[in-house]
């Protein structure tokens, strides 16, 4: 098997299964020896900075000595992204070793009628590579919800987090804050640690506290109030926590939060005798990168890459634009068609006097017709192209220094278009 290949192995499996459920996933996992059993996990849900906290926490290990493996979804550039030790992706001839022991055992399962999704096998894969090279720590991202996500498979995780709950994937997760909540507190063990981040939706800490009770859990609220912020920009925050003075370089207001859940998190852990000194949080937090975050790609002209494609997501976004970026804007989007178009049209257009409505590459794309429609009612100044690519080039040819340019709508287009905005001549590196 060739790299390509064990990929298209991956990607040839469906999405979701027809009905949830982990016992393929259980069974996979025993014909592979129960990798997961020896793996120490922190294990990390929510609808929004899940993977901010994933990368930060990870970064903080890392830097404290641990041999810290970090599991996230999706990729922004590239699948090896998604499994990576101290901060480096597993090599792709080492993936391929891994793929083939997965799917030897996968095919066997699938004769007998298991049923399985790609992200099961992405899992599974991650599960045994970690367990391979005997991390000391793995902070796992969920995938999707919490409780029938191929990650809940861990038997006893370290902590618990969940991140911002929203209304995202509700056709699986359910059509109420409380609903998408329940499925998130899947993840939970009994007498857990459950930690969630400051500012959480009231209606979900409300589902959590209950669950915590029922399964004699304990809750933590992350550190909030805590943080003073010393400044803020586009390239990031500088927050004093008691005496110590953190970096994010991950830019926003909600990044504070996500920041400060990570030195919650900290606090659990060395509790659970961890050895993370204040100058290791420092130096992990500042060390930490996370592509199509509000990503600057370039300082003159700015340009801004943003993965936000679900509501809250895209108030946050809305946030750092009216923070950070001149009057002149423009937006170049793309999404899905199975997320809330419409809300997230309407939190982000009216800030921008330019739209530019682009087609995603995945056959889950809402059409940039649709999508221009949906853009018209807030924006007098709309196209749409049918070339992505081609529409980020004249966008950054047409644009001038005191204007700014804004890439967002979906991590698939971020991936599609980062590589270009990364060579554009005035991203910071270049300068």
């Amino acid at each position: 098997m060739e790299y390509e290949e064990s990929l298209e192995y991956i990607a040839n499996f469906p999405r979701f299964k027809k009905e949830p459920g982990l016992e393929g996933m259980y069974e996979l996992l025993k014909a592979l020896g129960d990798p997961q059993k020896s793996l120490k996990t922190i294990n990390i849900a929510g609808t929004n900075g899940k993977g901010s906290v994933v990368s930060m926490l990870a970064s903080v290990l890392s830097t404290a000595g641990y041999k810290t493996g970090r599991y996230i979804s999706p990729y922004v550039l590239e699948f090896r992204e998604r499994m990576m030790i101290n901060g480096k992706m597993i090599g792709k001839k080492r993936l391929v070793k891994v793929v083939e022991a997965v799917k030897e055992k996968a095919d066997m399962l699938i004769e007998k009628g298991v049923m399985l999704n790609g992200f099961e096998i992405t899992t599974a894969v991650a599960f045994l590579w970690f367990a391979e090279e005997n991390c000391d720590v793995v902070v796992l991202e969920t995938g999707l919800g919490g409780r029938f996500d191929a990650t809940n498979t861990i038997p006893s995780p370290i902590l618990q987090i969940i991140t911002a709950v929203g209304l995202d994937h509700m056709a699986q997760l359910g059509n109420t804050v409380e609903e998408i909540t329940t499925e998130k507190c899947g993840i939970m063990r009994e007498g857990c640690t459950l930690l969630t981040s400051p500012g959480q939706d009231p209606r979900a800490v409300t589902v959590m506290i209950n669950k915590c009770a029922e399964m004699n859990a304990t809750f933590i609220t992350g550190s909030a109030g805590k943080g003073k912020i010393v400044s803020m920009g586009v390239d990031g925050t500088e927050l004093l926590v008691g005496k110590t003075e953190l970096t994010i370089p991950l830019v926003g207001k909600h990044q504070i939060n996500n920041a400060l859940t990570v030195v919650s998190a900290v606090d659990v852990l060395r509790e659970k005798h961890f050895n993370i000194t204040d100058e290791h949080v420092v130096e992990g937090i500042a060390a930490t990168k996370f592509p199509a975050r509000f990503e600057l790609c370039s300082k003159r002209p700015l340009v801004i890459l943003d993965g936000a494609h679900n509501p809250q997501a895209a108030a946050a976004l809305a946030e750092n634009v009216k923070a950070f970026l001149p009057e002149k804007r423009t937006l170049l989007f793309g999404m899905m068609a199975d997320k809330d178009c419409a809300a997230v049209i309407d939190i982000v257009a009216p800030l921008f006097e330019r739209i530019i409505a682009v087609p995603v590459a995945n056959p889950r794309a809402i059409a940039p017709t649709e999508l221009a429609a949906l853009a018209a009612k807030h924006c007098e100044n709309v196209t749409a192209e049918e070339n992505a690519a081609l529409a980020l080039e004249k966008a950054l040819a047409s644009l001038k220094e005191d204007e700014a340019l804004v890439v967002a709508g979906s991590l698939y287009l971020a991936a599609e278009l980062r590589p270009a905005l990364m060579r554009f001549k005035g991203h910071p590196k270049d300068e």
